[in-house]
């Protein structure tokens, strides 16, 4: 009997305390406000896969808080990440949607970078990017991966730190391209118009993004995608190379797949440092759930966007990986970004 009770009330000290930090949890969250702030303009794809899961997830977090988006552009996603770790909430209340090289530029050092990727809180991914370096056809004077290596091509761009600088500047340093790159834009949609307008001929973005904002240009096939950034091609671009594929050096495809790294953390959303842990597991595991939710699914299938989603965990190794990269390599990649 008394061998018994012990069990009986060992169980209980185990189960009171988890169910204590649940209802926490709830409590906390209850009738409160989570505020998803993107790297992005609200026009981009950040934000409409930002917006889709808001209004999935918001059920599946405990106390079924109000979650709205915020959105700040700036620096090719630096303005964003740094806020998150240095000036927003650290309770909860505050999840950060950045840009995707957020581990790899700091390992480049860039200057302005204000944050520990190694520190924030991650929660899950909505997939890999896989980057499309466009051109349109009726604007620029060459728009095959063969010509803009003899002819200059005006590439639009947010900022060093994002895509938009990387990719362009990979390509002439490792391919032989001769893209002038222009910064200063805000978010992608910035960059479109440019586009359109004849500013800019081309720009290095998220192939989803293109699909969704941009489709009239596909339709009318006035684009041409010459490249993609990621570790493989995409599955609805089969004849599109990537990058890696177009190296000659060892060295090259190398550098190339450490930025790979960031395609594939793609679409990750995070916490600012020092988040309590329970709240970050309950973000983890309501993140989770909108990632099964079939409804969810169906929805963002519908606007043209891809979901091929990763844990919390999985993105933190990839992360991790990305920290330790040796410094030999680090050196390579920082020639071929001409950073020192």
């Amino acid at each position: 009997m008394n061998r018994m009770l012990f069990a009986t009330m060992g169980c209980a000290a185990v189960l009171l305390p988890q169910a204590a930090g649940a209802d926490a949890v709830s409590d906390f969250y209850k009738g409160n406000t989570i505020t998803i702030i993107t790297a992005t303009g609200a026009g981009s794809a950040y934000g409409l896969h930002g917006r889709l899961l808001a209004d999935a997830m918001r059920k599946n977090i405990p106390g079924n808080p109000t979650i709205v988006m915020q959105f700040m552009p700036g620096g090719g996603g630096a303005k964003q990440a740094n806020y998150l770790y240095n000036a927003a909430a650290k309770n909860g209340a505050v999840i950060g949607f950045p840009l995707k090289h957020v581990a790899v530029n700091q390992m480049l050092g860039r200057k302005g970078l204000k944050y520990d990727a190694a520190k924030f809180g991650y929660l899950g991914s909505l997939g890999p990017i896989n980057s499309a370096v466009a051109i349109l056809k009726d604007k620029a004077p060459a728009y095959t991966m063969e010509d803009v290596r003899k002819t200059e091509i005006i590439m639009g761009s947010t900022g060093k730190s994002s895509e938009t600088y990387i990719t362009p500047t990979l390509m002439n340093n490792l391919l032989g391209t001769r893209f002038k790159i222009v910064t200063g834009y805000r978010g992608m949609k910035g960059v479109d118009l440019a586009m359109e307008r004849g500013e800019v001929h081309g720009r290095a973005g998220s192939w989803d993004s293109l699909k969704s904002g941009q489709s009239e240009w596909l339709d009318k096939n006035t684009v041409s995608i010459i490249a993609l950034s990621g570790l493989a091609r995409n599955w609805d671009l089969r004849n599109v190379p990537t990058l890696i594929e177009l190296a000659k050096t060892d060295d090259q495809r190398a550098v190339l797949e450490f930025f790979g790294s960031g395609n594939a953390v793609g679409w990750l959303f995070m916490t600012p440092p020092s988040v309590p842990a329970a709240r970050v597991a309950a973000l983890r595991k309501a993140f989770d759930a909108t990632m099964a939710d079939q409804t969810y699914a169906a929805k963002v299938r519908a606007r043209k966007l891809d979901l091929q989603p990763s844990t919390g965990a999985q993105v933190e190794t990839i992360i991790r990986k990305t920290m330790s990269t040796s410094p030999a390599l680090i050196k390579k990649v920082k020639a071929a970004m001409n950073a020192k």
